[in-house]
């Protein structure tokens, strides 16, 4: 939704199903969520087994899947990153596959790399401007500016990260959401603590991930502002590592981190912050 304001501005009226801290795997949608679907000139999701929930609830909505923009599915000039949950999954079968709270054999976290949440807003912007013609100029205007915010974003961050040598950034997350960020900015995901929201890890998984940490010297393990966990803590007790900030991945939270801009800009502050020595 954050990302819409950035193409469209105030050019349209934005609402949201899931709220801000909730997780987006194992949402359970409303009846007045259904209602908000069939009010809506334009549903969007984002694709790629993160959210086909929503998809289910079209027909009761009176929607078909030409009403649903699916952000991203088959962008045009990104290179998509294998889902390590996918592979975890033994059980799945076939690329579009997905269990009860998973993804497909694609990351989802598109988004997380500023540049494909550019493509987001552009592929928003084009899909409202083809509906609604009168709006197209303003809505040209409105992204124009939406994208310098997110090349200011992607050359603010890039500049944390080009002060920490090469060999420093490493990071261990709470789930598999952060392979397109660690992409952009040159960051070694040394492991995570579960491989799909709401699957615990077996006790060989911990072991492991314990194992890496200690090898790596990472000192940190970074929590998701929607994901509260204990294995989080008893990681962290083996290693000595201490586990730091929530970070926004699947969901946005409090201020700053209640817009896209701001969730980015503080994710890389304790990140960046986390490596120095």
């Amino acid at each position: 939704a954050d990302i819409a304001k950035l193409a469209l501005g105030d050019t349209v009226t934005i609402d949201t199903i899931v709220p801000a801290g909730v997780d987006v795997h194992t949402f359970e949608p409303s009846p007045t969520d259904a209602q908000k679907l069939t009010d809506a000139d334009l549903i969007l999701m984002n694709g790629l087994g993160l959210d086909e929930w929503v998809l289910t609830l079209l027909e009761s909505a009176g929607k078909s899947e030409a009403d649903v923009l699916e952000l991203g599915e088959e962008l045009i000039g990104f290179e998509y990153i294998e889902s390590a949950e996918e592979e975890h999954d033994s059980g799945a079968e076939g690329g579009s596959e997905t269990d009860e709270h998973g993804h497909g054999a694609i990351d989802p976290h598109v988004w997380l790399d500023p540049a494909g949440a550019q493509l987001y807003a552009e592929r928003i912007a084009k899909r409202v401007s083809d509906d609604r013609a009168d709006l197209a100029d303003r809505i040209a205007e409105a992204l124009g500016t939406g994208v310098e915010q997110l090349t200011a974003l992607r050359d603010e961050v890039a500049a944390k990260y080009a002060a920490v040598p090469a060999e420093k950034r490493k990071i261990v997350t709470f789930h598999d959401a952060f392979g397109y960020y660690a992409r952009a900015y040159g960051i070694t995901i040394v492991g995570v603590a579960v491989a799909a929201p709401g699957q615990d890890p077996s006790a060989r998984e911990i072991a492991a991930l314990i194992d890496a940490i200690r090898a790596a010297g990472v000192t940190t393990i970074f929590s998701e502002v929607q994901f509260p966990s204990k294995v989080l803590d008893s990681i962290a007790a083996e290693t000595g590592a201490t586990v730091l900030a929530d970070l926004y991945s699947d969901a946005l939270g409090a201020a700053p981190g209640d817009t896209y801009l701001g969730a980015m800009q503080a994710n890389a502050t304790a990140i960046a912050e986390s490596m120095q020595p």
